[in-house]
């Protein structure tokens, strides 16, 4: 491996007909296997006096709650599910993209673009479903004057179906940009290996640094994605605020 790119490629392991298992398909396989497993063995069994992984998952099911209520207010408490599901996928898939040899699947533009289309998509037909042809004047800002109207409502609806994009591209960039930077601070660490013994100390500090960063920018990105929906979901249920 030369280019810093090239642990992004996604490689072929075994084709048969239309079905493929390839890099990707493994690290979502992963990604989905770890997200059961963060549930699964630590909500078999419930105990009145919660274990630490209970406590945990309790807290964070009450800070995912407090989350969707700031921002759509108590009509978003039945999505809270949905949120807590797009929140622990991303991490899972960012969280272990940091594995040794592995594959970062929210690093291919794919996976962002496809979870952020899904997501916009269906906050479009959860809007004219509880609004009907009413989920249009979200695009019209009161008290504009009429001549204006058509002007921006063309502006408005070309900024939101911009969302999945901006929304993809920002977890896409930060992941990518990440892992890129850390396995330039790994070369350095071989390098320094080879060569320096001081070179390898200070690859050591960087690696070890970066790594922690990109720990929590794992977390950031997939608060800062799921906050993100949660505005926008605030869009759909309450389109006239």
């Amino acid at each position: 491996m030369f280019s810093p790119l090239e642990q992004f490629e996604n490689h072929v392991f075994w084709s048969f007909f239309n079905f493929t298992f390839s890099s990707m398909a493994f690290s979502l396989l992963f990604a989905i296997f770890f997200f059961l497993l963060l549930f699964l063995l630590n909500l078999t069994k419930v105990y009145i006096i919660p274990t630490p992984a209970q406590y945990v998952l309790e807290n964070f099911y009450l800070f995912i709650v407090n989350m969707v209520k700031s921002q759509t207010g108590s009509a978003g408490l039945p999505y809270v599910p949905l949120v807590i599901t797009v929140f622990t996928f991303i991490f899972c898939c960012n969280f272990l993209g940091l594995v040794p040899f592995s594959f970062t699947s929210t690093a291919q533009i794919f996976l962002p673009f496809f979870i952020s289309f899904s997501l916009n998509f269906g906050l479009i037909i959860i809007g004219f479903y509880r609004h009907k042809l009413s989920f249009l004047k979200l695009f019209v800002p009161q008290g504009i004057s009429p001549i204006l109207v058509p002007l921006v409502f063309v502006i408005e609806i070309s900024t939101y179906l911009l969302r999945p994009f901006s929304l993809a591209l920002r977890l896409f960039a930060n992941i990518m940009a990440g892992h890129t930077l850390l396995f330039i601070c790994t070369t350095l660490l071989y390098i320094g290996f080879v060569g320096s013994s001081f070179v390898f100390a200070v690859g050591i500090l960087l690696v070890s640094a970066v790594i922690i960063l990109e720990t929590l920018i794992a977390v950031l990105q997939a608060y800062v994605f799921s906050v993100l929906f949660c505005v926008y979901m605030n869009d759909a249920i309450n389109p006239y605020h």
